[in-house]
């Protein structure tokens, strides 16, 4: 049950950051809204516990302009699954689960156009999770 509740809270926080890394650049903000982009999961950590990779931990997150939609499968558990919107201000963001109400998260990512992998590095309600996809 531990692990089920901190991958809702990491869920929730590291949509928003993913929908971010949509632009051009490597690193940080498009100005533009981002279009509809699909990644699949290839890892999650909750530091200082080691990373969950495939087979054991697999996933998808869609990001649309302004909202998210993720689905995190763990060996022996439900998926877990989130939604809601985000908004981006300067280099920061803030999002808002609708699944979970009342969850938000801040966070950094980084963003490697040529490899399409989306690094995302947040903190919701006190749990620090670092999730890395790639662009499918």
């Amino acid at each position: 049950m531990r692990v089920r509740c901190l991958v809702s809270l990491l869920v929730s926080g590291l949509l928003a950051v993913g929908a971010l890394a949509c632009g051009d650049n490597n690193i940080g903000l498009s100005d533009t809204p981002s279009p509809v982009v699909t990644y699949s999961f290839t890892s999650l950590q909750n530091p200082p516990n080691p990373a969950l990779t495939p087979p054991t931990a697999t996933g998808t997150l869609v990001l649309a302009s302004t909202t998210y939609n993720v689905t995190i499968n763990i060996q022996g558990q439900p998926p877990v699954q989130d939604q809601g919107t985000y908004s981006i201000t300067g280099g920061s963001w803030s999002q808002t689960s609708t699944t979970n109400p009342g969850i938000q998260s801040t966070g950094t990512y980084t963003y490697n156009a040529s490899t399409g992998v989306l690094t995302v590095d947040v903190t919701a309600s006190g749990v620090r999770t670092i999730t890395v996809w790639q662009k499918q």
